[in-house]
């Protein structure tokens, strides 16, 4: 079939042509894009993105013949190998943490420093007015954000963010002087 009808509609915007790309060309795109990934999931999100690449640079994708399909199959091969490049830096990550996090024991020298940090930051906290101390605990160890901290203390997002930034400074520079 000849698809430089539906480029050239495609082209002026109209996505009922890229619907019927779709439909005639969608099965071929799939499987050689399954045929690298070996996932059903990757493979239909490879196809879509084929299809969505082609409606995006439909202005300037050329077709030699009158076929969109080798178009179509060079753009899902390269999504696809983009895809396992992710995958595989992904999955080396995870080896290299879980390496890590074997390996990486803390020594009893490393503990007694933590113990020592840990007991320095309490005391610096334990001094800071009651307000501070209530936001330094709603932002840093319970994770909230300014604007949640400062609803619940009933104060500016300003204000939370001002304190907490002094209550920074104040820790790096007590722990800087002990440390």
């Amino acid at each position: 079939m000849d698809d430089r009808p539906a480029i050239e509609r495609l082209r002026r915007g109209d996505r009922d042509a890229l619907t019927q790309l779709y439909r005639r060309h969608a099965g071929t795109v799939y499987w050689n894009a399954f045929g690298l990934l070996r996932s059903r999931p990757d493979a239909e999100e490879m196809t879509a993105d084929a299809f969505l690449t082609l409606w995006m640079r439909r202005h300037e994708v050329e077709i030699f013949g009158n076929s969109a399909l080798p178009w179509l199959i060079v753009t899902v091969k390269n999504l696809s190998r983009n895809r396992l490049r992710s995958n595989e830096r992904r999955r080396a990550e995870h080896l290299d943490d879980r390496d890590r996090s074997a390996t990486d024991t803390p020594s009893a020298e490393d503990l007694a420093a933590l113990d020592e940090a840990m007991r320095l930051v309490r005391a610096v906290i334990a001094a800071l007015p009651e307000v501070d101390q209530e936001i330094f605990r709603l932002c840093m160890v319970d994770g909230l954000t300014y604007q949640e901290a400062a609803a619940r203390l009933g104060l500016k997002h300003g204000s939370v963010r001002n304190r907490l930034s002094r209550v920074r400074l104040r820790l790096q520079r007590e722990l800087g002087d002990r440390g």
